[in-house]
């Protein structure tokens, strides 16, 4: 059953009431939440922390509110109700527990902790605590999301039964990395980004439409492997950089996915259904266009069986501000809906249970636990190069 996700980023019914929110973090990403925060007026940036006092400064002074000289300052201030955590991912964990044991909602950063245990006592702590817990990615948000589980829900193409997704960002190593950088001048942490791996990274901008759409994943299998280890001579710690996945959900549908820094860029999604095909382009753009292919009939010796594409209308509106960069992303959505459930009593739609289940799959799709065979080879090793010419000759040279 799909996860309606209308009232996604909704504003409060009172009008006048406000959030106060504070930013621990003010790295890379941050540029991201900031220029978006104005699209939500009952959420006010209060301020901001980063133990580089530095990067706290020019936040707040893009994008308002003040600079706290510590976090113990951050967790005594009683103005501030929501925590949103943007440290590296190491950190994810004692901010939030901390925030948390303060009294603070949280939105915290991709992922909700580094392992399953952490981020199920964070959701416990919160529960017992009478605390909102939320996590990033919030592109689910989007409208180009939006429109697509509007038109899944509403039986466009029937009943979903195969989905191909893709978050395949291109051969990171081999793109400027180094030279990225933020609004504000900060560079992307690529160490970081490497180390943590493209599962960790990327998995939930597709697993959280997915999961929206399709309902939680029961069943599922993947590998993991490393390609492109040689191409980073500085970088010591290495994740996979390719990773292959099989999903079964709760409804039935299953789904190959596939994630990445190898493969050339693909961030699509196709929705197959038995009376028809919905897909889009880059879910990584806000409002890249949702194109639906009917079922039609047919006659004589043809494969066809698709109508040509036609683009549905989107289901809401663009976001005033945008922060124009490679990719369209509604980050500052999560917290605006964060900030909407507490105003109202609610649980926020990316819930502290759907960002578990969400984290739970992604860490599994990351340690490549599907079952992996050897395929024993009926050739002796000195025939080997007559019989596969190609990968044992002159092109491995």
């Amino acid at each position: 059953m799909t996860h309606d996700s209308e009232q996604a980023g909704r504003a409060p019914e009172t009008s006048g009431d406000t959030v106060g929110v504070v930013f621990v973090g003010c790295g890379y990403a941050a540029d991201f939440y900031g220029a978006t925060m104005p699209n939500y007026p009952h959420v006010e940036v209060r301020g901001a922390f980063d133990v580089v006092r530095e990067r706290a400064a020019t936040f707040v002074g893009e994008y308002g509110g003040r600079v706290f000289d510590d976090f113990d300052e951050v967790l005594d201030d009683p103005d501030l109700a929501v925590v949103v955590n943007l440290t590296p991912v190491s950190q994810h964990y004692r901010v939030t527990r901390a925030a948390l044991l303060a009294g603070k909602h949280v939105y915290s950063e991709k992922p909700l902790a580094s392992t399953l245990p952490e981020a199920t006592e964070l959701v416990e702590l919160a529960r017992e605590r009478g605390l909102l817990l939320s996590s990033a990615p919030s592109t689910v948000f989007s409208r180009s999301a939006r429109t697509l589980l509007r038109a899944v829900g509403d039986g466009r193409i029937g009943r979903p039964r195969l989905v191909h997704a893709s978050l395949d960002m291109g051969a990171l190593a081999f793109m400027p990395y180094t030279q990225w950088r933020s609004r504000r001048g900060v560079p992307w942490p690529y160490r970081d980004e490497v180390a943590n791996g493209c599962v960790m990274e990327h998995a939930g901008y597709q697993l959280s439409w997915l999961v929206a759409m399709l309902g939680p994943v029961v069943r599922m299998a993947a590998h993991t492997s490393l390609q492109l280890g040689g191409e980073w001579p500085e970088q010591g710690e290495l994740a996979p950089d390719v990773c292959l996945g099989f999903l079964e959900f709760a409804g039935g549908a299953v789904c190959r996915l596939s994630i990445g820094w190898v493969a050339p860029a693909d961030l699509s999604l196709t929705v197959i259904g038995d009376r028809g095909v919905l897909s889009v382009g880059d879910v990584w753009q806000a409002s890249a266009p949702v194109m639906l292919r009917r079922h039609v009939r047919t006659s004589g010796k043809t494969n066809a069986y698709l109508a040509e594409p036609e683009r549905l209308p989107f289901v809401a509106p663009p976001a005033r501000y945008r922060y124009a960069d490679t990719h369209d992303l509604t980050v500052g959505a999560g917290v605006a809906d964060m900030a909407s459930a507490l105003l109202k009593g609610e649980q926020p739609f990316l819930s502290a249970d759907f960002c578990l289940h969400v984290l739970d799959v992604s860490l599994r799709l990351s340690e490549g636990r599907g079952v992996m065979e050897d395929v024993p080879l009926a050739v002796p090793s000195d025939r080997m190069p007559a019989v596969f010419p190609v990968l044992t000759g002159a092109a491995a040279t």
